[in-house]
Formats: C-alpha cells, structure tokens, sequence
C-alpha cells in the first residue's frame, strides 16, 4: 500500500503538477520541499496510515502559506492596478517570479533594473 501510494504521488508530481500552473505553496514561502515530496517522504518514514495526519497538518500549513503569499501578492501588485499610463512598479524579476500581474501592461525592456513603464 505504501509503495502504491508513492508511485501515485510520483505521478502526480511528474504529469499533474507541472501542468497545474503554480507551485505548492509552503514550498515558495519556506524554501523547503513541496507538500507532495515531504508526504513521500513522511509514507516512505512511517508508512501510510500514520503518515496521514501529519499529511493534514501539512496541508493546513501550506493553506496558511498560500493565504500569506496572496496577501503578500496583493500588496506588491497595488501599484500595477492602473494599467493604462501608469509607470508600473514592478521590478523584471518580480514579472518573472508572478509576484505582479502584469498580464494587460506592454512592459518595456528597462535592461539596467529600474522599473518598467506600463502602456
């Protein structure tokens, strides 16, 4: 059972995850293992059935890492509302990492760090 639940796992984070369009959470705020390897890790420790609840607490934990990434998010993206002739306060590297929705600003190519003009 618990080498099933691992292969499921594996194939999850191989063809599901990498489509889903973001990353786990708790992972991007602590810098650590994403919630599906760290219950890999945990089935493969103390097998499935007392792996559980510490798979729920995981996944209260990332609840609360995605709550605090959004509202980190909401703050960063407040000067990129105004999108039409507005100077966009996002920097190239948040762009890149999603942390400003930048989806309906032309952002023009700063090259020396600055931030971006929105059109």
């Amino acid at each position: 059972m618990n080498q099933s639940a691992i292969a499921a796992i594996t194939g999850y984070q191989k063809y599901i995850s990498p489509r889903k369009g973001f990353s786990c959470a708790y992972r991007v705020l602590h810098n650590t293992d994403s919630c599906s390897q760290y219950i890999k890790k945990l089935i493969t420790k103390y097998g499935i059935i007392d792996a559980i609840p510490l798979a729920n607490q995981r996944f209260k934990s990332c609840k609360n890492a995605s709550l605090i990434l959004h509202s980190e998010t909401q703050k960063k993206q407040r000067p990129c509302q105004n999108l039409m002739s507005q100077k966009c306060q996002c920097k190239p590297e948040d762009i890149l990492q999603g942390i400003c929705d930048v989806s309906f600003c032309f952002i023009t190519d700063c090259g020396d760090g600055s931030n971006c003009s929105c059109f």
